[in-house]
């Protein structure tokens, strides 16, 4: 297999920048780079030394690092080499690992390699992604987990049990002319039925993380209830146009904000009320298109004003079956100000104050970011890809369907459910062996039979 080499950093300006060989040549290629016999590269020990191009030219004084296989990411020799950040330091050293041997590396190669060698299974490397791409920091804990192995452990621990069972049940197919013994029976839907609400567990659990990601938050209300005056506080500038006129807001204005560690894309949209201006009625439509494509709406209403038809307009929206999936925190904004809105809002999680208040950015950074976390306790589970969870849903509906007929004393087919779900296990740790289930078969007969 060649000798593959990739810029394992950003490439612009830094104070450092990691290249990294992985390959049978990756040892060759760094001492054609140190260019002297008398430096040594010892495993897991850094070194400080000058590296050279094939001109003998230097290119950097670099730290190295020698990972011997199989004790490395890959599982094959890998080189480290941290050299000063920049784009043309780290491309001319590229360059010249691929003159003394070395092949680019494709995009998650060195990832591909893990697995091939045993290093990571799907479910780590799927997890590697996430962790590189997570937005949520109340989430990191759950990413981590599956890092160090813990979901990977469960599966392959209920894949053993699966084994089991069917190595049970395909005894007494073929081996006994009575039909299945009952207590064999009941344990083995027992641990089905536990293994099935492991996994509702984790499903749940993963629909909860997928909801959590890129949350996009919309602002909603009426002219002049205090929208842009909202966001301009989130955002500690004069992001939007604030003005004592209504429709001053015609287009969406999003940012990227974050709330206490958790990156949210939030959006101030027009003031939704009945206009004849037809470009601001264009806003008022986006406004709800932005609205139903976001997963967090904050409804402004102003607390100096009755309701008025434009307000109940958005509590009509904001109860609509399009909604009901989205979190709702209902701003009740000028406190500061005679209160005249008298509308009961208990129905709703809300959260009363005021835009001239510095301290209540953080109040309504603090509201938000409830919305934003997730409980976790020690058993918590998830998973990090949509082909994941679907095969961790084909896996439930095979056992489902292998209770019924194992309760049914149908066990031929119950055995074929049962082989089907750790086919679908397989795809998301490793394959399963059929010697497994024969060394589990015939571990059950007597010593000497």
């Amino acid at each position: 297999m060649d000798t593959i080499v990739a810029i394992s950093t950003a490439q612009s300006r830094s104070a450092i920048s990691i290249i990294r060989l992985s390959g049978s040549n990756a040892l060759d290629i760094a001492l054609r780079l140190i260019g002297s016999d008398s430096i040594k590269l010892q495993p897991r020990i850094a070194k400080l030394c000058f590296i050279y191009n094939n001109n003998g030219d230097v290119l950097d004084k670099v730290i190295m690092i020698y990972f011997k296989a199989p004790y490395s990411f890959t599982g094959e020799d890998i080189i480290e080499i941290q050299c000063h950040g920049g784009i043309l330091i780290t491309q001319e050293i590229l360059k010249t690992c691929i003159v003394f041997g070395a092949t680019l590396a494709k995009a998650g190669e060195f990832s591909m390699r893990a697995l091939r060698n045993g290093k990571m299974d799907l479910v780590e490397i799927e997890t590697t992604l996430a962790l590189i791409n997570n937005t949520n920091t109340n989430l990191t804990k759950l990413l981590t987990r599956n890092l160090k192995g813990e979901c990977s452990k469960l599966l392959e621990s209920i894949r053993l049990k699966i084994v089991e069972i069917i190595a049970q049940i395909e005894v007494n197919i073929d081996y006994s002319q009575e039909d299945i013994d009952d207590d064999i029976l009941y344990h083995s839907i027992k641990t089905l039925i536990f293994i099935t609400n492991k996994f509702n567990s984790i499903l749940e659990s993963t629909r909860h993380y997928n909801k959590l990601q890129h949350i996009k938050l919309c602002i909603l209300g009426k002219p002049n209830a205090g929208k842009s005056s909202l966001l301009n506080m989130l955002l500690m500038k004069d992001r939007a146009i604030v003005s004592e006129y209504a429709g001053t807001t015609r287009d969406a204005i999003s940012e990227m904000l974050d709330i206490n560690g958790n990156i949210v894309y939030i959006t101030d949209t027009a003031g939704i009320r009945d206009s004849k201006d037809s470009i601001e009625m264009q806003g008022i439509e986006k406004s709800f298109e932005y609205a139903e494509d976001s997963d967090f709406l904050l409804c402004v209403f102003d607390l100096s004003m009755p309701m008025d038809s434009d307000d109940f307009k958005i509590i009509e929206f904001i109860e609509s079956d399009n909604i009901k999936d989205k979190f709702i925190l209902i701003v009740l904004n000028k406190d500061d100000l005679e209160i005249k809105n008298r509308y009961d809002f208990s129905h709703f999680k809300t959260i009363t104050l005021n835009t001239k208040n510095a301290d209540n950015r953080q109040y309504l950074k603090d509201a938000i970011e409830q919305f934003l976390t997730m409980n976790i306790d020690k058993d918590t589970l998830i998973l990090t890809s949509t082909s994941q969870a679907m095969l961790l849903e084909s896996t439930q509906n095979n056992l489902y369907e292998a209770i019924r007929l194992l309760k049914q004393g149908i066990i031929e087919l119950a055995s074929y459910e049962l082989t089907q779900s750790l086919n679908n296990i397989s795809q998301m740790t490793k394959p399963y062996n059929v010697e497994e289930i024969l060394d589990s078969m015939f571990s059950q007969f007597c010593v000497g039979k």
